[in-house]
């Protein structure tokens, strides 16, 4: 049986692996073909579907100003593609043509040829400016590369209504290799409810007065104020690490902004007020008009539009509908989302109806009021009428249901008793299912062995965990090995319990965890690094080790 077994997985295998893996190409690439003589621009290598090590020698003439790479894995049309990308910036100091025809990648034990590119550098530039850059003494000071990196906030108002939202956009422009590891602390947004959209750092190229500078968006933020006054907000900090290199971090990001919160007006007349400060629009919808007694409708009152629908108080349909309908109490849904630089929303509030009454009903007068903050003035938004129409015989008196479960309607035109079909053994669906079984009893034959083996395998028993390399290395006074487990043991663990690959814990851990257990997690591991990295050595064996079991500890009891 276990030959049997091995035989069908080799043919699954075989047939298979063909169509999952395709062919490895390499592909050299230039941003540019012309450009003018001090203009940035990149070389990209792509290696599908393994990795290598691409050489490209010194070309007389272009500058190196940095490289880069990426790695993706993608699954399309069955087939499983790996992609590795290489990326040198150069910037052009002669004019001339230059044919790039020698550039190698190494791939196990063979080396191969990419394709040659060629570009032409001419003495003027050739870019005109293709983007709105900041305008400021600070980035003034970093296009004359003064500064390798700035950082450019911007925000939308700084006078506002109360729940009016305010927007910050916070990007890094940067002219040589960085890697943005984290933020240095939480921003305080006491007095505010605050929605985030923080990117993966994922750098861009943007030409800005003919040069072509690195572009970091950093983060989104939505700010919606829950009291009026005079109110401070201080940007986030991010730690940026320069041509990733540990020991070059700086800090870059923090900028005071002075907010004044307005009381909205007075609501005189608009007493169906919901509580929305923005710009929206209402809708009430139908999923059908024309019902038979025992059919269901479901009705949506939907709000859409630039604000925070969170506070809102949804309006209700007429309570005269119970005449001719039960209603079951009504469910909300919402959702929030970053569209360009401006936070949208939308808020359902979704009623089941079943009609018990033959006649006609029209669903009227249900209104939307919220405060505009352009128009400064309230405003009451009224949906269109919806007209039912129910036919048949009366079923019985209506009523709101008090019932949380969506109700389960039977059509009269569905009551019949279908007839039953004989089961037929070598009928073909119950073939695939006969061959899926086998299958799966012959992966589970060929492997149970195997899974067992390395299940109850002494090396994985008596595999060292994080925390005895810890305190192994601690009693041993090997500071060295001994801070660089400590970081490893906190990174692995957080990662694991949070699901993530991100590199920043920090940002993962926010609104997961208390600020304060943060702040204890940074302080250890930039205890860590400091003692790693700054060449000085504690002269006494300072225990870590303690605190991180004790804080990871506490994280993973959260549920």
């Amino acid at each position: 049986m276990i030959k049997t077994g091995k035989v069908i997985v080799a043919v699954l295998f075989l047939l298979n692996v063909s169509v999952l893996f395709s062919q490895t190409t390499i592909t050299a690439k230039l941003s540019d073909e012309k450009i003018g003589v001090g203009e940035l621009f990149s070389l990209s290598v792509t290696i599908n579907n393994t990795k290598g090590k691409v050489t490209i020698p010194n070309i007389d003439g272009l500058l190196l100003r940095g490289t880069s790479q990426t790695r993706n894995m993608t699954l399309s049309g069955g087939t499983f593609k790996s992609i590795q990308t290489y990326s040198y910036t150069y910037v052009a100091n002669r004019v001339g043509v230059y044919k790039i025809d020698n550039i190698t990648v190494k791939i196990d034990n063979t080396t191969y040829k990419a394709n040659t590119v060629t570009l032409e550098v001419v003495d003027e530039p050739v870019r005109e400016k293709q983007s709105d850059a900041p305008d400021s003494d600070s980035f003034d000071r970093f296009m004359n590369y003064s500064e390798d990196i700035h950082v450019e906030n911007t925000i939308n108002k700084t006078e506002v209504y109360l729940y009016e939202p305010i927007y910050i956009i916070q990007k890094a422009y940067t002219h040589i290799p960085v890697n943005v590891v984290g933020i240095s602390k939480i921003a305080d947004r006491t007095d505010f409810i605050s929605y985030t959209d923080s990117s993966e750092y994922n750098s861009f190229t943007e030409i800005i007065n003919g040069k072509r500078v690195s572009v970091i968006p950093l983060k989104k933020e939505v700010l919606y104020a829950l009291k009026e006054g005079e109110k401070s907000i201080i940007t986030t900090e991010f730690v940026f690490e320069k041509n990733n290199m540990f020991f070059d971090r700086v800090l870059y990001g923090e900028e005071e902004y002075n907010i004044k919160v307005l009381p909205l007006p007075d609501n005189t007349g608009y007493k169906n007020f919901s509580g929305g400060v923005g710009e929206f629009d209402f809708t009430v919808k139908a999923n059908k008009t024309n019902l038979k007694i025992g059919e269901e409708v479901v009705v949506s009152l939907e709000v859409f539009g630039e604000g925070n629908t969170s506070i809102i108080n949804m309006p209700s349909i007429d309570t005269n509908i119970n005449k001719y309908f039960s209603v079951y109490q009504p469910k909300t849904y919402e959702t929030n989302w970053f569209e360009d630089d401006r936070m949208m929303a939308k808020k359902t509030k979704q009623y089941v109806m079943v009609a018990t009454n033959s006649g006609e009903f029209s669903l009227s007068n249900i209104a939307f009021c919220y405060f505009s903050p352009e128009a400064k003035s309230y405003s009451n938004v009224y949906a269109e009428n919806i007209s039912f129409n129910m036919m048949g015989g009366n079923i019985g008196s209506s009523s709101f249901i008090d019932n949380n479960n969506q109700p389960n309607v039977i059509n009269i035109k569905d009551t019949y008793i279908k007839n039953e079909k004989p089961f037929n053994l070598l009928n073909i669906n119950i073939v695939y299912i006969y061959i899926l079984i086998l299958i799966i009893f012959s992966f589970i034959i060929v492997f149970s062995k195997k899974i067992k083996t390395l299940a109850l395998s002494p090396s994985n028993n008596n595999k060292e965990s994080g925390i005895s390399i810890m305190i192994s290395n601690y009693n041993e006074g090997n500071r060295e090995e001994y801070c660089k487990s400590v970081i490893s043991y906190i990174e692995k663990e957080i990662k694991k319990k949070l699901n993530t690959n991100s590199k920043n814990i920090y940002l993962e851990l926010n609104g997961k965890v208390e600020e304060e257990k943060i702040k204890e997690i940074k302080s250890i591991i930039d205890s860590c690094e400091r003692e790693l990295y700054s060449g000085n050595k504690q002269s006494e064996n300072t225990d870590y080790h303690s605190k991180a079991i004790e804080i990871i500890t506490s994280i993973n009891k959260k549920k």
